[in-house]
């Protein structure tokens, strides 16, 4: 069975009568050609069914206009909007996105090093980090790597993050100030940096006041329904109920609040506060009121693209580290608490 042959060029530019540099121009944004050799070549192209080769062009400048995307935490309560925003934000500077997903560090490689495979320009990675190795690798051949949710310093490779410390500070802080004192520590990964730094943050500052201590830290449980059998659980020993807890994804946090309120009849805030974090939509829901630690998502995706794009532009461009601040948001499972000076409500 004979297989058709794509149209090339050179097919176009014999059936249009002009040479294969006068097709390529054509099909060259802005390149001077007149029109009466445009339309015959754009009509010898629609009866070949012709298109350009996008991807040879773009290596014949030695830009392939790609740039691959690594995502390593799908169950991340934005990850869609992360996606959505990142892919959108390249588009707009004329990028193709290629998309691969990754679990662990050596798979973090792999799929790294398939991208210098496929000739991109640059790589975003939401949620892991490359290995030395690997890294030096892109150093070498000026392609640079921007990690997103991940501190890269120590790998030569620019990052942008949020202040997991402050995080941290804040969430002992305020809860100090609304006289909690019993803290149960939740988190979903205990591997990731930032729930490293958070509950180191948390820890040292309970540490320094004799009154508060951490109850319990419990690690591997994620999502709505794990929340739900979790609370059950910590409510089962009286003797170590903490009256605060500190949740690592806001998907975890309002599952305890549904089994407080559905199952337990705990009274929130007055009995237990709950506190989340990533601020989702739904915690903001007037049935739910969870409070929440707000991280500026569309301010961090923009840097990461405007950190890529400028290393892309300009390989001399030295790797920087940003961090970024997040936001204590007070809602309806911690106490309210009246600021001296101002009497306003926090």
């Amino acid at each position: 069975m004979n297989i058709a042959r794509r149209a090339n060029s050179q097919d176009v530019a014999a059936l249009a009568g002009v040479s294969q540099a006068t097709v390529s121009r054509a099909f060259t944004p802005g390149a001077s050609i007149s029109d009466r050799a445009r339309k015959k070549i754009e009509a010898a192209a629609a009866k070949l069914g012709y298109q350009p080769n996008i991807i040879a062009r773009s290596l014949s400048k030695r830009r392939s206009r790609l740039v691959g995307l690594l995502f390593a935490n799908w169950t991340h309560p934005k990850a869609a909007d992360l996606l959505k925003n990142i892919t959108e934000a390249l588009t707009e500077h004329d990028y193709k996105v290629i998309v691969q997903s990754a679990t662990g560090s050596r798979l973090t490689d792999e799929v790294l090093r398939e991208f210098l495979r496929y000739q991109v320009d640059g790589v975003i990675v939401f949620s892991a980090a490359p290995t030395a190795e690997i890294s030096a690798e892109y150093a070498r051949a000026q392609v640079p790597i921007v990690l997103l949710n991940q501190n890269g310093q120590s790998l030569n490779t620019s990052s942008v993050s949020v202040d997991a410390t402050g995080i941290g500070n804040q969430i002992a802080s305020s809860l100090l100030a609304r006289s909690y004192k019993r803290l149960a520590l939740i988190s979903a990964n205990p591997k990731s940096q930032i729930v490293i730094d958070m509950t180191k943050a948390i820890v040292s500052t309970v540490a320094e006041h004799p009154h508060m201590r951490i109850i319990s830290q419990q690690t591997g449980i994620d999502g709505y329904e794990a929340g739900m059998r979790e609370i059950e659980n910590i409510w089962k020993q009286p003797e170590t109920r903490p009256d605060a807890i500190v949740c690592t994804s806001d998907n975890t946090a309002l599952g305890i609040l549904a089994g407080c309120r559905q199952n337990l009849g705990i009274k929130v805030p007055e009995e237990l506060a709950i506190v989340g974090l990533g601020d989702i939509p739904a915690s903001a829901w007037q049935d739910q009121s969870l409070s929440t630690i707000k991280i500026p998502h569309d301010e961090m995706v923009s840097k990461a693209v405007m950190t890529l794009i400028t290393g892309i532009e300009d390989p001399s461009v030295q790797p920087e580290s940003y961090r970024y601040q997040a936001e204590f948001i007070q809602r309806g499972t911690t106490r309210i608490i009246s600021n001296p000076k101002t009497g306003e409500t926090q």
